[in-house]
């Protein structure tokens, strides 16, 4: 072999091998922010695992937000050659993992942009990847959950002292937020949406247990959000006297709680199946805590 056609070659072996890295480097880095994020949700020390070197960096970091930025900032680098990381068979995986990391960031716009992206490649791969395509679809219900639980959180400071004098108009802005922010009769809520494509999800990968699992638990996460809003209006029912005096406010929460009691009975009885122990697995018993009050 000519000398200029092997430097020619271990310039495109360097090549591929510096995109590959940093594509490790950003899974490792967004795997030890979601072992870091889950522990920290269900109160368990972190345990993680023998990473990379850039992996050292995310756990040395301690947070899952810092330990997303990195692996969005190693994805991005990677993707900066993407005909390479085609080559390689990666291309899917590189679009996907942008799109979570930017989601976890609270980047919508380009967690969105690389899912269709990652919708694309997986259109010319020639390898099936269902598990990254179901995670592409439930991304939008992943984002408008997160996007309802703002909204809620703001709602909470907005009336932490309600004013009694506005007591009919403050139920009634709120009872228009809530059609938007959770369920409505055309679907449309972000609660009510984000259920439905993560339902979608879920029949994309009907053997994966774990992804099923991980699917379920973002509805219950969801359906938190939902309660939180429920447990806001109860609050401001009782404040402005209206759980006893207004009966069509009074049947239309109880209809509400009786949706919310459908939803919440039917994702726990799908996710007890799914984990050890079932009904006596310690993520189960969390989730009963924060869901039955």
């Amino acid at each position: 072999m000519k000398t200029h056609q092997y430097l020619f070659l271990l310039l495109l072996l360097c090549c591929s091998c510096a995109q590959l890295n940093y594509l490790d480097q950003a899974q490792n880095a967004f795997n030890q922010g979601a072992s870091l994020e889950t522990n920290l949700s269900f109160g368990e020390p972190a345990l993680l695992g023998q990473p990379s070197a850039a992996g050292s960096q995310a756990m040395s970091l301690a947070t899952p937000d810092l330990c997303y930025r990195l692996a969005y900032s190693q994805v991005n680098k990677a993707l900066l050659k993407d005909s390479q990381l085609k080559a390689d068979g990666v291309l899917v995986n590189a679009h996907s993992l942008r799109a979570l990391s930017a989601w976890k960031l609270g980047l919508y716009a380009q967690a969105t942009e690389s899912a269709l992206a990652a919708k694309i490649a997986l259109q010319d791969s020639e390898v099936p990847l269902p598990r990254e395509a179901a995670m592409m679809t439930a991304l939008e219900g992943l984002i408008q959950a997160d996007q309802a639980f703002m909204a809620v959180q703001k709602l909470k400071l907005d009336h932490q002292k309600p004013n009694v004098s506005e007591a009919l108009n403050t139920m009634t802005n709120i009872r228009k937020q809530y059609e938007v922010d959770i369920v409505n009769s055309n679907g449309t809520g972000k609660i009510d949406k984000a259920l439905s494509i993560l339902d979608k999800a879920k029949l994309e990968v009907p053997g994966r247990a774990d992804i099923q699992t991980y699917f379920i638990m973002s509805q219950l996460a969801a359906l938190k959000t939902w309660l939180d809003e429920l447990d806001q209006i109860y609050s401001l029912l009782k404040a402005f006297n209206f759980s006893s005096n207004n009966n069509d406010l009074k049947r239309w929460f109880d209809q509400e709680n009786d949706r919310f009691t459908q939803k919440r009975n039917l994702y726990m009885g799908q996710l007890a199946p799914l984990l050890p122990q079932q009904k006596e697995n310690v993520m189960y018993k969390r989730w009963e805590e924060w869901l039955f009050n």
